[in-house]
């Protein structure tokens, strides 16, 4: 596997598994002592938190969420209808602004590792053809194959503990995840 990320800011996340999906909550601490609530739409977001973590994108939606983006989601987590409020449902502050392009290349390598769309083999050759068809070439070209493999493995782990949860469970993990975890994969 090439060298790990830097990271510019960590955080413990804890999830907290609702009798519906509107219902989960989720909760980023921090090291200094402070926290605060995220909108987060967990079965779709937690495969960016293995994605990004493995790939090093710490302008993507966890690290950005992380260094304070998406406020004016993070305050209008209310539900409106029973539909789940996004960090794309609110005006954008100045962060989330200044990341999206970043997000947008973590949602391509989410969509290309997860073959979202079933758009050809389940291959690490297959994930790098389909982020080039996105606009992420450079991207697909630092990628080596068992940063793939593992970003999968780690995805599909995180679906399983989520799955496992019963209501009002917690699921812990931090951003970036940790090495430890991402080395029982």
């Amino acid at each position: 596997m090439t060298e790990a990320p830097t990271f510019s800011v960590v955080a413990d996340v804890a999830i907290v598994k609702g009798e519906t999906p509107a219902g989960d909550r989720t909760w980023l601490s921090f090291p200094d002592g402070s926290a605060h609530r995220a909108a987060v739409h967990v079965i779709h977001d937690l495969p960016h938190l293995v994605v990004e973590s493995v790939l090093g994108l710490d302008d993507g939606l966890w690290g950005t969420l992380a260094a304070g983006g998406f406020a004016p989601a993070n305050r209008a987590v209310t539900r409106r209808n029973g539909r789940i409020r996004l960090v794309t449902d609110a005006p954008f502050d100045d962060l989330a602004e200044t990341t999206w392009p970043g997000h947008k290349v973590a949602k391509a390598a989410v969509n290309a590792i997860l073959n979202r769309w079933g758009d050809g083999p389940d291959t690490p050759d297959g994930v790098r053809d389909r982020l080039r068809r996105t606009g992420a070439a450079a991207l697909a070209a630092r990628l080596d194959d068992e940063q793939i493999r593992v970003a999968g493995a780690g995805v599909r782990r995180l679906y399983r503990d989520w799955a496992a949860l019963p209501v009002g469970g917690t699921l812990r993990a931090t951003w970036p995840l940790h090495d430890s975890w991402l080395r029982l994969l």
